[in-house]
């Protein structure tokens, strides 16, 4: 059986209890907009479920809660990205965690997968009928019918949430009056985890990401902040203020010209892939800096693209430093993918042509100052790729061009 469409039309709900009726066995994809998620069915139970960016967000989660520190943290995800395993299995093998700690929090994972699955708007899905094995210690079994009750209820309480936080770059900060008074204030340990986060520069993205919990979890905490006069909007949060939008503009328009050159060199060795796999080094992101650079597409001219990520941002224009931080962070993702496809003297191209911009962007109104902290940014991308790549070959470097301590197999 194969089965497609569009959550807008074909309710999630309705889907699940299909496929739970039907006794399926197979894995449903739903896709939107840079997001992916997959949930595994076996003879109609929930057994499993992915998403592109909770590998991360299951180790924040773990580091917040002081079950692993930032540095094993760190250790584990390029580890894990080298090897090409999942990050609670290089937990477990590293000593990091129990296995029975990995299973207790899979399981909440699965479940925050499919609640927020309900909060999508729109994604196309499909469902295919297929034999699926599944790792024991990633296994669980799930009851449909709770999933899909506490999904639409969370469903009627977002349109509520979302009232006191328009746009996940708002910016919050502890009331003065409270400010002095913290040891007397009751909080839930989730609520503590939450204002240890709110100092008036975080957004509201950035907080869920530091804090490893979902959205909705996050929006429900802050609100509750909110109504209780704990916290209140910083009015020094990332205001767009035309002369920031310009040189927001600037920027995005000079990472669109690097980004081409990229596909452009990416082209000559795979072809049409080129935009997949540019797309595909995206979704790898951590999840702020996807939801940054979630309108942004590599097909698109740089015109359309400025408008999006700034039309998409709102009245909070996203700031120089996170800009940069996120296309930057793509790049050096490009460049690992690149390395799997491109051979040595096509990777000393594509180096090249980063550390040695060309006269497309060179020629725009950029300020110099601004013009070196790009550079600077770049060529510190090139340096952490290099070292990565040299790592991942055992630091043996042979001599002459700039990849060619890479291994090839």
């Amino acid at each position: 059986m194969s089965l497609k469409g569009n959550i807008e039309t074909f309710n999630l709900a309705s889907i699940l209890q299909l496929l739970s009726g039907d006794k399926k066995t197979g894995i449903l994809t739903i896709a939107e907009k840079g997001r992916l998620a997959k949930v595994y069915f076996k003879n109609g139970s929930i057994i499993h479920a992915v998403g592109n960016q909770k590998e991360v967000r299951l180790g924040y989660l773990l580091r917040a809660k002081g079950i692993i520190s930032a540095q094993e943290l760190q250790k584990a995800l390029t580890l894990a990205k080298h090897k090409q395993e999942r990050l609670g299995k290089i937990l477990v093998e590293k000593g990091y965690i129990s296995l029975d700690t990995l299973k207790k929090f899979l399981h909440q994972q699965v479940r925050d997968i499919l609640y927020d699955l309900f909060l999508w708007p729109q994604g196309d899905f499909e469902y295919v009928d297929q034999e699926i094995s599944v790792d024991a210690e990633f296994s669980t079994e799930l009851n449909h019918m709770e999933i899909i009750l506490e999904g639409t209820r969370r469903v009627d309480e977002w349109a509520i949430l979302k009232k006191n936080i328009p746009h996940p770059q708002v910016v919050f900060k502890i009331n003065r009056s409270v400010e002095q008074q913290k040891s007397s204030v009751n909080l839930t340990a989730n609520e503590w985890r939450v204002i240890s986060l709110v100092d008036g520069k975080r957004s509201v993205q950035q907080i869920i990401v530091d804090s490893g919990h979902d959205e909705f979890v996050v929006y429900r905490v802050i609100n509750s902040l909110i109504s209780s006069g704990i916290i209140e909007k910083s009015e020094s949060g990332p205001t767009a203020a035309p002369g920031d939008r310009n040189e927001s503009s600037i920027i995005i328009q000079i990472y669109h010209e690097v980004l081409q050159n990229m596909r452009k060199i990416s082209e000559k060795a795979v072809g049409t892939q080129a935009l997949p796999l540019l797309q595909e080094a995206k979704n790898q992101l951590p999840d702020h800096q996807l939801e940054l650079l979630r309108t942004y597409d590599c097909s698109k001219d740089a015109k359309t693209n400025i408008h999006r990520m700034l039309q998409s941002a709102a009245d909070s224009a996203p700031g120089k430093e996170a800009i940069l931080n996120s296309f930057n962070a793509w790049i050096l993702v490009i460049l690992h993918k690149q390395t799997e496809v491109l051979n040595e003297k096509e990777m000393t191209a594509s180096i090249q042509a980063l550390i040695k911009p060309g006269a497309a962007w060179q020629k725009l109104p950029v300020k110099p100052q601004l013009k070196g902290t790009i550079l600077s940014a770049i060529n510190q991308t090139v340096e952490q790729f290099q070292q990565e790549a040299l790592q991942a070959v055992g630091g043996k470097e042979k001599a002459g061009g700039i990849l060619s301590f890479l291994k090839r197999k």
